[in-house]
């Protein structure tokens, strides 16, 4: 028996993950379900780097990609490859935050 994938509900987040309540951050623009508390603090530190800075990024470079490391030193290219291997040599694995400039995601990898 195959069975259809439910739905994925609108409400004010982007993006909602299962059926189960949200636990959305504090900016309202996520929301994690089944998310681990070390998964959820790791998102609120990529939302607040990128809001801090990142986002005077937006007007000239939407939709190119960006790292964003602990101290705010930042690696901006239009091939999301091309930064994600800038940003390991440059900050170490899991040290900065990937994302796509403009959208209200953050890009994950799993291996390099």
């Amino acid at each position: 028996m195959i069975r259809k994938p439910k739905a994925i509900k609108e409400s004010k987040t982007q993006y909602v993950a299962s059926s189960k309540r949200a636990d959305d951050d504090s900016t309202g623009r996520f929301a994690l379900r089944n998310a681990t508390p070390a998964q959820r603090k790791l998102l609120r530190r990529d939302v607040s780097l990128y809001d801090k800075h990142a986002k005077h990024l937006e007007s000239e470079h939407k939709g190119e990609y960006v790292a964003i490391g602990l101290d705010g030193t930042l690696v901006v290219s239009t091939k999301h490859v091309e930064v994600l291997c800038q940003a390991a040599e440059k900050f170490g694995a899991g040290n900065f935050a990937l994302w796509k400039i403009g959208y209200n995601y953050v890009l994950k990898w799993r291996r390099l």
